[in-house]
Order: C-alpha cells, then sequence, then structure tokens
C-alpha cells in the first residue's frame, strides 16, 4: 500500500480545481478505501477525478506553450513517432519509450518511465498530470507513474505533420519544434561533458547563413570541419538571452552540400535585433544618445571583477579597487534603440584617451571629469559595432567587441537624401 498519498490528493485537487465542493480530507478518505480494496493508486486517481470534476472540462496546453520544469501538465495531442529503449535506473535494467509528440502548434520530444502507459504511433491522446524538463536544450515532456494517458477519438485532432521545418538562421528566432537549415561552418571544437554520471563528446561551434549565426551543438560525431556547408534536417533550437542555439543529434540528417552560402556581416537594423531579443556576433550602427552614469573610470573588485562602490564588493566587502575604464551607452538609429556595453580598450579608441590618462583625470579631478570627457567625445556620434546582442526583461544590450566612430560625408549623405526623395515624388 503507498504510504505517503498527499502528491496523489494533490495531483487529484490541481485536476479538479480547488473550487470543487469535496474538502480534501474527503478525497483522501475515499483514496485511502480504493487502495484498501486492492485498487492501484493511477486507477484511485482517475476515478475519484472523474467523480469530482462534476463535468468540467480540463483545459489542454498547446505545446508551443509548453515550458521547462512544469508540473501537471495537461495535453491533448498525436503520438507522432514512439520506440523501445533499454536503460539502467539505479544499476537495474528497464524498458522505456521515447518519441514525438504533436499538435496544430508542433511537435515536442517525450519520454515514458511508466511501465502502465501504453502508446503507439498515431494515437490521439488526452494527458494529465505530465511534467517537463529541459535536455541538450531542447524542452522534453516525461511521463511518470502518476501520468494519465487515455486514448480518444481520433477526429479530436487533426492529422500532424512533423516534417521540419525549413528556416533560415534569422527564422529561428520564431521556429518550433525540428528545423532544416543549410548553413556554413565557421567553427567547432570537441568537449567532454558529464551526462548523468557518464563522460561524452559534443561538437560545439558558430554555423551561419546569410541572415545571421548562430551557435551550435552536435550530440554525434558528424565529422564536421570549419568551411562545410552542410544541411541539418531535425535539430531544435534554443536560446540563450536570445542568442539562438541550434541542437542536434544522432536523430537528425546531416550531410554536406556542395552549395555555396554567403555569411552575412551586414549591420541589422535595431528593430530587428529588439524584436529577436539578441542576436549572435552581430554589426549594427547607430547614433549615440546616451552616455549613462558608471560610464569612465570605475573600480572593480579583484576577487569577482564586480563593481564597488566607497572601496566596498557586495559580495567580498571591503576591498582595494583595481582601475577599470569603459562606456554603458544608448545607441538609436532610427528604429529602435539598444544599450551598448563598450570595455576598456575600445573605450580607449572612441575617446582618443589612454586608461592611464583617465585615471590620472579621476585622480586630479573626480570620476565626473572622465564621465563629462565621455559625453563630450561620444554624444550625437555615429558608430559602427560588432558584438553579441544579449536580451531579458530590462531590453536588449550588445557587449561590443568591436567599436568605431563613423565619420559622416554631411554632403554626400544629403545629397542621397535628396535623390531618394526626387525618387518618390
Amino acid at each position: 500500500m503507498v504510504d505517503d498519498v498527499s502528491s496523489y490528493i494533490d495531483d487529484i485537487v490541481s485536476m479538479i480545481g480547488e473550487d470543487a465542493e469535496v474538502e480534501r480530507e474527503e478525497l483522501e478518505k475515499e483514496f485511502r478505501r480504493f487502495l484498501e480494496y486492492g485498487v492501484p493508486p493511477d486507477q484511485a486517481k482517475r476515478t475519484l477525478v472523474k467523480k469530482f470534476s462534476n463535468g468540467k472540462k480540463v483545459e489542454f496546453r498547446k505545446l508551443s506553450e509548453v515550458k521547462p520544469n512544469e508540473s501537471n501538465v495537461n495535453l491533448l495531442c498525436r503520438v507522432v513517432t514512439v520506440n523501445p529503449k533499454e536503460v539502467k535506473v539505479r544499476g537495474e535494467p528497464r524498458k522505456i519509450f521515447y518519441g514525438l509528440l504533436g499538435d496544430e502548434t508542433g511537435v515536442i520530444p517525450f519520454t515514458s518511465w511508466s511501465s502502465s502507459i501504453s502508446l503507439e504511433k498515431g494515437d490521439v491522446v488526452e494527458i494529465s498530470n505530465a511534467y517537463t524538463k529541459e535536455w541538450q536544450g531542447v524542452v522534453q515532456v516525461n511521463f511518470g507513474e502518476r501520468t494519465s494517458v487515455k486514448k480518444v477519438e481520433d477526429d479530436r485532432l487533426p492529422e500532424v505533420s512533423h516534417e521540419p521545418k525549413p528556416c533560415k538562421i534569422a527564422d529561428l528566432h520564431t521556429a518550433f519544434g525540428e528545423v532544416d537549415v543549410t548553413v556554413k561552418i565557421l567553427d567547432v571544437s570537441e568537449k567532454e561533458v558529464d551526462v548523468n554520471g557518464e563522460k561524452k563528446k559534443v561538437y560545439v561551434g558558430t554555423l551561419g547563413d546569410e541572415t545571421g549565426k548562430a551557435q551550435f551543438t552536435a550530440w554525434h560525431d558528424f565529422k564536421l570541419k570549419k568551411g562545410d556547408v552542410v544541411r541539418v534536417v531535425g535539430g531544435y533550437t534554443r536560446f540563450w538571452k536570445g542568442i539562438p542555439q541550434l541542437t542536434f543529434d544522432d536523430r537528425a540528417n546531416v550531410e554536406k552540400v556542395s552549395k555555396e552560402v554567403e555569411v552575412s556581416y551586414k549591420p541589422v537594423p535595431l528593430h530587428k535585433l529588439v524584436e529577436r531579443r539578441g542576436g549572435l556576433d552581430v554589426s549594427v550602427e547607430g547614433t549615440v544618445i546616451e552616455v549613462r552614469e558608471g560610464s569612465g573610470f570605475i573600480e572593480r573588485c579583484p576577487e569577482c571583477k564586480r563593481l564597488i562602490q566607497n572601496g566596498e564588493c557586495k559580495v567580498h566587502g571591503k576591498v582595494k579597487g583595481v582601475g577599470d575604464l569603459r562606456a554603458k551607452l544608448v545607441v538609436d538609429d532610427g528604429t529602435a534603440g539598444i544599450g551598448v556595453i563598450v570595455g576598456r580598450e575600445l573605450t580607449e579608441q572612441l575617446i582618443g584617451k589612454t586608461f592611464e590618462e583617465c585615471k590620472r583625470i579621476a585622480s586630479e579631478e573626480g570620476g565626473e571629469a572622465v564621465l563629462r570627457l565621455l559625453r563630450e567625445r561620444l554624444l550625437t556620434k555615429r558608430v559602427a559595432l560588432r558584438g553579441n546582442a544579449l536580451g531579458d526583461e530590462f531590453g536588449t544590450t550588445l557587449i561590443a567587441r568591436d567599436a568605431k566612430v563613423v565619420d559622416l560625408d554631411v554632403r554626400k549623405e544629403a545629397l542621397e537624401l535628396l535623390q531618394k526623395m526626387e525618387g518618390e515624388s
């Protein structure tokens, strides 16, 4: 008999709703009665849910709405593929099933750890109380012993096409499920990672096409080399702060092709960057409209490199700071604005002053003098920038690894603008 029934009662309450006309104590009493009569706990749970839901319709999620690390997930979907697999759990062999689930919004991998769940390819199923994890950068649905899977009428869901979606790198920001991309390998290296206590080789690097670049992780040795043009069918996309990362393993089809792919290095309009919430190794241009507080000569903690104020680090307390120089900018190109962080060497280049000169100014005139210098040299200047753009709830910020002031030919710009206006009239 099950000793701790609280998790089952939690599931029942979650599925029938806390506003159901039944007390938790009554649910537990009836649940334990079922167990005393030898009814399996999963069957007892399903019976009580059916009894106390009062015909209330269960709300099923779309696969595109599913996020990592969720519990009590209810889905209506079709089994696209299902495969058996032998694994070891605590040293003992165990048979599990894995595959793909699909609905009209896309497909998602699943793994069934429950011995009581039976699935066949093409089944339309109602799934209750599943949970999700993130595996190799992809959201995955998991079935445990408390998950209920019920086969329903086929017409509850249309046939699901799980053909990988043809994409360009720029499309990965809106792609869901498997993708089909033709890209050029820009760099690749091998590294060793720990997977469930076992060492495994993976291959990581950068790839690109005419619309942009992305990072990739290959969980199989496809013999990829720098300069190869390959077609990857069956990869998945994940993101880290807006930077796209393509993940694929031995279930993907990866083949070298003779097609030439030119990787784009053209500046990206800032509104596109903001829409995508980031990008890998992007080039942008815009006008500096703000030099923010915290720019100029600063001091960092020698241990963690965090900014210190009044000789104190938030983590390490009183420390002797190490001097540094940076610029925190807001750049706008007329379509949108982004934040930009420029490190010491690039800031020196932009303002035409060395770190030592800025340190002396700060020592003699105070830190505000260096900030004023940055504002005098950079405000209203047009700059060309290159680096990784990261997105979060506060907006998009580019971490510059190349930066320069763009010298504009005002006469030429005015002439081109006049010609453009005349052409439109």
